[in-house]
Parts: C-alpha cells; sequence; structure tokens
C-alpha cells in the first residue's frame, strides 16, 4: 500500500534553490556567507544561462541557510530530494538504483551526489515526482535511504 503524504515515514533531504547573478565571485559571496554563519554546503547543483544561473544547495541547516540567503535578497525555493546511500561499486548502484525506478515508474526530474558519503557511503540525491512511491519502490528493493541529520 503507498503511504500518502501526511503518513509519509521515509527520509527527506531539504533542498534549497535560488537565482545568483552571472557574476564574478557571485557563488564565493554566497560560500563565505554561509561559512561565515556556520552553515556546511553538502551538496550544490548549477544551472547557467547567460546572465543568471540557478543554484540547489543541500546544507546542514537548511531553515538558517533560507533566512540567510533571503537577508540577501535571493528568494529561496524548497524542495525534497531522496537521498540513497549506495554501496561502494557506485557506478553498479546508480545503474540499479535508476533501473529500479524505471521499473516503478518513477519520473526522475533530476540527480546529483553529496559531496562526502555518509557512513562511507556514496549519495545519490535524487528529485522525482512522486517521493512518497519511489521511496517504497527503492526501500522494497533493499535500498537505504538517508535523511537530513545523516549529512551532517
Amino acid at each position: 500500500m503507498v503511504e500518502t503524504a501526511s503518513d509519509r515515514t521515509s527520509p527527506r533531504i531539504q533542498q534549497l534553490s535560488f537565482f545568483l547573478e552571472n557574476r564574478l565571485g557571485a557563488l564565493r559571496d554566497i560560500c563565505r556567507r554561509l561559512e561565515n554563519e556556520s552553515i556546511e554546503i553538502r551538496a550544490l547543483s548549477i544551472h547557467e544561462s547567460a546572465d543568471h544561473a540557478v543554484i540547489r544547495i543541500v546544507v546542514d541547516k537548511p531553515s538558517a541557510a533560507r533566512l540567510s540567503l533571503e537577508r540577501e535578497g535571493h528568494p529561496v525555493f524548497e524542495n525534497e530530494l531522496l537521498g540513497v546511500a549506495l554501496p561502494n561499486d557506485a557506478a553498479s548502484s546508480m545503474q540499479q538504483v535508476l533501473q529500479r525506478l524505471l521499473m516503478g515508474e518513477v519520473d526522475i526530474k533530476y540527480v546529483y551526489s553529496l559531496i562526502g558519503p555518509v557512513d562511507d557511503r556514496p549519495v545519490m540525491l535524487l528529485k522525482v515526482e512522486n517521493a512518497d512511491w519511489a521511496s517504497h519502490v527503492l526501500v522494497e528493493d533493499g535500498f537505504v535511504l538517508v535523511n537530513q541529520d545523516e549529512i551532517v
């Protein structure tokens, strides 16, 4: 039986997204600001265009990071990601995760990796259409999901 969002028990990871002017030093300034507030970036994805970039980050303190970014005038959007701990043979494991989600008819929006392992295992971050169903599919197949507290 598929869980509803209100009954959700599977782990999730908060991702923050914001626009950043495409200029020299802009990303460095953001990183420095977060570092000065003792906020660690654990994953980063940048999608660049001519005049701006969409920055996606996973941090150890999402609420504090959101406030910091908003104080600097960056509207912040939050999304939930699934974090899947992979066995040390990451290349084969990523293929297994993707194959299992395909078999479960889960629509993957994007994927990137966590900076640094969790329990000595690489972690794959996924934005999917139906996170509850994707969680069910992966856990049923024996994959271990990672939550926000484990990425510190």
